[in-house]
């Protein structure tokens, strides 16, 4: 008996310890969501499509201070800003105390090899009260290097040797930025501007994220192979079409006006890194009028084709998202304009001697053609599982500013309808086109649309058809005259 007691107490704190580990293991954490937030039961039910009322399109402006009076300026009578370029005539520069080479040369718009070669710098150490020529126009085009040489027919001789380096290396930002850009946009800088430049060539990678993937694979390649060379040099430096849009990144200033389509509920802390979308009920979906975007993280994340998490890194200083006059360094894209994206007349007319065609490949992308010439190709996806296609399809009619009508769960329909308001938040986004079978003019009761959910639309089920970015969408309604084909790959 003495033995048992003995062994029991000493596997006493054996069982201790065991139990106490046991209550230290971190629970996994919970699946992620397949389902866009808030429609976790109504991507079950039928839902009818019908065109939104064009007058309500935004919230109520924003009123204008007190004792300011409210007045129309037309786009003509706004002066738009001088081109900054290099100085005319060559000048002297002095040296500041924190001044480095880029930033000289970003103050002069001129490139650091520009002024390395003028100055005959060997490297890039320069001291404070140093001076330095900064070279003109005229200095610059003496420093090109001559056009190379021709054969009998008039060709580029192949004997030409090929550059070791860049005439113009990579500008980071399109124009002089109000403070110094954060490490994470350095970082980043290389790949985003051939990821904006991909954006503005119509070959998009959905949001721009500074990052690689299946998805920015798929446009590079489909860009490469629709207009080879015009990515990079062949010794791999970006070429002279990537650099001449001016940087990866520029920098925009949020507009009282903006707050039209910001909701003014504030968002919650919790979302500072928008690890993971918002938490939206059904109910908050179907009492609202407009589904406004839900920060000025969103807003400005859409209207410059970016992640919002990228957004957020590249932007650590920002503490209020929502106030006008503060400044986001954002992708130097051709931004999404929403208070213009739908201006009438939204189709193109056909023409046939260049005839458009639509292909959705293996689901993933959206290829447009206009002749035999690739002209846009950005990823799509399926809103509900097993939606497929086949044959062909033709485009119809678009219906702008989309709203969602549906009575409820068929078991236990709804006494009033249930309505998704217009708005970049409704599931369908800013247009919808509708689709038809060749075999039956009828529209199909799913459509290609834009999406509320830019960064998981690849990953989350919604209500609809067939997805694309806002931003995207609005210059496919730009492309698709109605009657154009859409087929399958």
């Amino acid at each position: 008996m003495v033995v048992k007691i003995s062994f029991v107490l000493r596997l006493c704190p054996l069982l201790l310890l065991a139990t106490t580990r046991a209550q230290d293991v971190t629970a996994p954490p919970p699946p992620p969501a397949t389902v866009e937030a808030g429609l976790e039961q109504a991507v079950k039910w039928k839902w009818q499509i019908e065109p939104g009322d064009a007058g309500a399109w935004a919230m109520a402006a924003a009123t204008p201070a007190p004792g300011v009076p409210a007045t129309e300026v037309k786009a003509a009578e706004i002066p738009k800003p001088a081109p900054r370029t290099a100085p005319e005539k060559a000048l002297d520069h002095t040296v500041a105390k924190g001044e480095t080479l880029t930033v000289i040369a970003r103050r002069y718009v001129v490139t650091v090899d520009h002024i390395k070669n003028f100055n005959s710098l060997k490297n890039d150490i320069i001291r404070i009260g140093q001076v330095i020529r900064i070279p003109g126009i005229e200095d610059i085009k003496a420093m090109l290097p001559p056009p190379p040489p021709k054969d009998e027919k008039g060709n580029p001789s192949a004997d030409v040797p090929k550059p070791s380096a860049p005439i113009q290396p990579t500008v980071m930002i399109a124009k002089k930025p109000k403070r110094a850009l954060p490490g994470a946009a350095w970082g980043a800088a290389a790949l985003v501007q051939t990821q904006v430049f991909l954006d503005r060539q119509g070959f998009t990678i959905g949001p721009i994220d500074g990052t690689t993937g299946p998805v920015y694979d798929a446009a590079f390649q489909a860009h490469e192979k629709a207009h080879p060379g015009q990515l990079f040099t062949p010794d791999g430096q970006p070429s002279e079409a990537m650099k001449a849009i001016g940087g990866a990144y520029t920098e925009y200033e949020l507009r009282p006006d903006d707050l039209r389509w910001i909701s003014p509920v504030p968002e919650e802390s919790s979302r500072k890194k928008a690890a993971t979308p918002p938490a939206v009920t059904l109910t908050d979906l179907t009492s609202q009028g407009f589904l406004a975007y839900r920060s000025g993280w969103e807003f400005v994340a859409e209207r410059f084709h970016a992640s919002e998490a990228f957004l957020r890194r590249i932007n650590p200083s920002i503490k209020s998202p929502n106030t006008p006059g503060t400044t986001f360094l954002v992708p130097n894209v051709e931004p999404f304009e929403i208070e213009n994206g739908l201006t009438a007349p939204i189709q193109p007319a056909a023409d046939p001697a260049k005839p458009v065609k639509a292909t959705i490949v293996e689901l993933k992308r959206l290829v447009i053609r206009r002749g035999d010439e690739v002209i846009a190709s950005m990823p799509i996806s399926v809103a509900r599982p097993g939606l497929r296609g086949r044959g062909t399809w033709k485009v119809l009619d678009i219906i702008p500013h989309p709203r969602f009508t549906s009575t409820g769960d068929p078991a236990a329909p709804s006494a009033t309808p249930l309505v998704l308001a217009p708005g970049p938040n409704n599931p369908a986004g800013i247009a919808w086109i509708n689709l038809a079978k060749v075999t039956d003019p009828k529209p199909l009761p799913y459509g290609l649309h834009g999406t509320s959910i830019p960064g998981y639309m690849m990953k989350q089920e919604s209500i609809g058809g067939f997805r694309l970015t806002n931003w995207d969408l609005a210059r496919v309604i730009r492309l698709l005259p109605q009657g154009t084909d859409l087929t399958w790959e």
